[in-house]
Formats: C-alpha cells, sequence, structure tokens
C-alpha cells in the first residue's frame, strides 16, 4: 500500500458502519458518499460456496435469520432482512455477496480491505480471490485474517494480491512482523491500542517499510495519536468525523 508522505488513509469499518446496517450496501455506498478511498467488510462462506460479506458466524445479530451462515445457501440467504435491526429504512436491504461488495465500489476507491471471517476449505480461499481477480481489482485489495494460514493460501493463489496480518493480541506482534517483512504486497493491522502500547514496534516495522494500519478509532483525539506513530491507514465506523480530521471530508 503506498500513499503520499503523511497521508494516512481512512478506512470505512463494514462500509459507513455508524450510519447503515454494517457490511451491507447502503452502508458502502454512503461510506462512498462521504468521501471515503478505503472500504473494509468481513467475509463468511455459505452452504453453497458463495462468499458473503457478513461479520457473525451466526444470522441472529444483523438479520431476520437464525443459525449458522454457512448452513444456508446463498437463495436462502438472500431472502433474509440484513437492515431492520438497525433501522426501519433499512429493511429492505439483503447480505452482499462479495462480488456485489466489488462491483459497488469498483472505481471508486483506492482499496478494499476484505475481512476473511470463514472458509470452509483452501478452494473457498481461491474463490475469494478469483472474484477480486474477474472484477479487476487484485492490485487494490488487501485480504486481511487473524489466520494467517489462510493468508498463505491467498498468497499461493496471487502474487500480487494484497495482504494484512491482524494483530489482535500482543504476543502475535513477532509472527505477523516476520511474515510481513518478507512480502512486499502486506501490511500490519493493528489493534489501535496494541499501536500505542507499543510505539517501538511501529519504529522497526517503518524501519522495514512495513505500512501500519490500525482498527477502530473513531475519535480524531486517538487518531491524533497514531498517525503521530507514523500509521499509514486507520480504520473508523465515523467515516465523516475521520475524514473531516484529515481534511478530506466531502463538506
Amino acid at each position: 500500500m503506498e500513499l503520499a508522505p503523511g497521508v494516512v488513509q481512512i478506512i470505512a469499518h463494514r462500509g459507513f458502519s455508524s450510519r447503515a446496517p454494517e457490511n451491507t450496501l447502503a452502508a458502502i455506498g454512503l461510506a462512498l458518499t462521504a468521501g471515503a478511498r478505503a472500504v473494509e467488510w468481513d467475509i463468511h462462506v455459505a452452504a453453497c460456496g458463495t462468499a458473503m460479506v457478513f461479520h457473525d458466524t451466526d444470522l441472529e445479530r444483523t438479520t431476520d435469520g437464525f443459525g449458522r451462515l454457512d448452513e444456508h445457501t446463498l437463495a436462502q440467504l438472500k431472502k433474509l432482512d440484513a437492515g431492520a435491526w438497525f433501522s426501519p429504512e433499512f429493511r429492505i436491504e439483503r447480505i452482499p455477496t462479495l462480488s456485489e461488495a466489488f462491483a459497488a465500489v469498483r472505481g471508486h476507491v483506492d482499496r478494499v480491505y476484505p475481512e476473511i471471517k470463514g472458509y470452509r476449505e483452501s478452494a473457498d480461499l481461491a474463490q475469494m480471490v478469483m472474484v477480486a481477480r474477474d472484477m479487476k481489482m487484485i492490485e487494490t485489495t488487501t485480504f486481511i485474517s487473524m489466520d494467517y494460514k489462510a493468508l498463505e493460501v491467498i498468497r499461493a493463489e496471487d502474487p500480487d494480491v494484497g495482504l494484512g496480518y491482524i494483530v489482535e493480541d500482543e504476543a502475535r506482534l513477532t509472527t505477523a512482523f516476520k511474515l510481513a517483512a518478507v512480502d512486499r504486497h502486506s501490511v500490519l493491522d493493528l489493534d489501535f491500542r496494541i499501536a500505542l502500547a507499543h510505539p517501538e514496534f511501529l519504529a522497526r516495522a517503518s524501519d522495514e517499510g512495513i505500512p501500519i494500519v490500525v482498527w477502530t478509532v473513531d475519535d480524531p483525539t486517538q487518531a491524533d495519536r497514531v498517525r503521530q506513530l507514523g500509521v499509514s491507514g486507520i480504520t473508523t465506523n465515523q467515516v465523516e468525523t475521520l475524514l473531516d480530521w484529515t481534511g478530506l471530508g466531502t463538506t
């Protein structure tokens, strides 16, 4: 991921998830309208093998369905309401496929960060890469995950797609660093609290030319603190607030 010196990329977390139901086309569209040039979303795989944009293993929190997403086919999932839980105005929202999410942002963003949450087998990961390739978005996609084995499979599928090693536990810092250091198309994706607690680690990553992205920062004061550490990107629910903080907002 290359940015001009001093520029911090603002990444819309699950779309504009404070304004619309997370991981829906409505949330993605509102992020683009606000001026976001980078979007993050989550991926699980349906029973039929289709990659779906969805965060949880189970359906209950953000839809009117029940049970595990991976036990439902695409046809079954498309019947579910994925928006009314957030607000009645979004009751027509459906769970998007990965292809639909890519189509929504193609030509409008500099980078997308699909987070691999759940899959059945390596073939599912290969299919995710194929979707990015078919959409001609390999060079602007960074697949991120806490599952480093999944990222290894992704890399074997394509030498140019981006990888992002999520670090949610300080104990994983060294492993993630070693993996990112030998892959020129990779970033480290840290819980912002870990970044603040280990400025020496960020300095070391900078020396090695490894970009750092942090999550999830909604407060400009916290954004100031992580920017001083030299991060390249900030994932946020408050897209307009953070874009205004950078001076890149639409208002």
